[in-house]
């Protein structure tokens, strides 16, 4: 009798049968391969996710058969609710500027602190995406917000830092006011090689603790946990235990709320960060829940 084979759709990533977790019975190093091709999948999508913005930003509009082609910039409109692809000269003429940055220049004070718009300053057209319009999982409010992040840094990234498993410096901003104090480099960003996943965090002293422990943790399984099992299809229970949420601009550390899970799993890397404890157990008392009680 002939058996079909059939693709298995949790081994898609595998690129050899060090990654084939299927037979093992040790929990341990079944997770480990897990979280392996977790970080491989996540690593293509990004790339998926930053060739469409290049692709959306450098496609053309053909307005009729006697005008120009222009580039076409995406943008969101608040009056249609949803993304809309505009010629760059009407960009110009709405927002000022043909490519509308992702951190927009009054976003910034004089002292770095950051504010958002009034009523007074509205804005019709906007990009990046509301944070929370067209996802509205909490698990991927972490991934938008490392891509946004990730957009902001371009500037200080040459193009092979951008593949994956590439090793890299971030020089001095040539430019400070187009970085967010909060992603600035710090002196070990710019002295040690490191992947960019480490730069997208919007603290310091997180960074710089998760460059100082490089080796001595599994940086998939940290990578992981901070999605909260996104891409493990973990039980609802489990995901409420681990990850990180992102809650206002990924560049403000005030939005970002780490889970008790990963407080105690990672809170090492957490060394100093009393902000980021302040931040978390606000936005847990926006819900009524207890302060968390922690050591920093």
């Amino acid at each position: 009798m002939a058996v079909q084979l059939v693709a298995m759709p949790q081994l898609t990533e595998a690129l050899n049968d060090q990654d084939d977790w299927t037979g093992l019975t040790d929990a341990a190093s079944r997770r480990k391969r897990q979280n392996r091709l977790n970080v491989r999948a996540y690593r293509r999508r990004r790339k998926a996710l930053e060739a469409g913005f290049k692709k959306g930003a450098f496609s053309m509009v053909r307005h009729s058969p006697m005008q120009i082609e222009e580039p076409a910039v995406p943008c969101w409109d608040d009056e249609l609710q949803t993304v809309i692809n505009l010629p760059a000269s009407k960009v110009d003429a709405t927002i000022g500027t043909t490519h509308s940055p992702l951190l927009p220049s009054s976003s910034l004070s004089a002292d770095g602190k950051i504010f958002r718009p009034t009523d007074q300053t509205p804005h019709k057209i906007i990009f990046p995406l509301c944070p929370d319009h067209l996802i509205t999982l909490l698990q991927y409010n972490v991934l938008r917000a490392t891509i946004i992040n990730i957009k902001i840094l371009e500037p200080l990234l040459t193009v092979t830092s951008c593949s994956a498993d590439t090793l890299n410096v971030l020089p001095e901003p040539s430019l400070p006011d187009q970085i967010p104090p909060t992603l600035w480099p710090t002196k070990l960003q710019q002295t040690m090689p490191h992947e960019d996943w480490v730069d997208i965090v919007p603290h310091p002293r997180w960074r710089d603790n998760v460059l100082l422990a490089l080796g001595t943790f599994d940086e998939d399984e940290l990578w992981s946990d901070t999605m909260g099992g996104l891409f493990e299809g973990y039980p609802q229970s489990e995901i409420e235990c681990r990850g990180v949420i992102v809650w206002s601009p990924p560049w403000d550390i005030r939005g970002w709320e780490v889970t008790e899970g990963f407080w105690k799993k990672w809170g090492s890397l957490m060394k100093g960060c009393d902000d980021v404890l302040e931040a978390t157990n606000y936005w847990r008392r926006q819900r009524g829940e207890e302060p968390l009680v922690v050591e920093i």
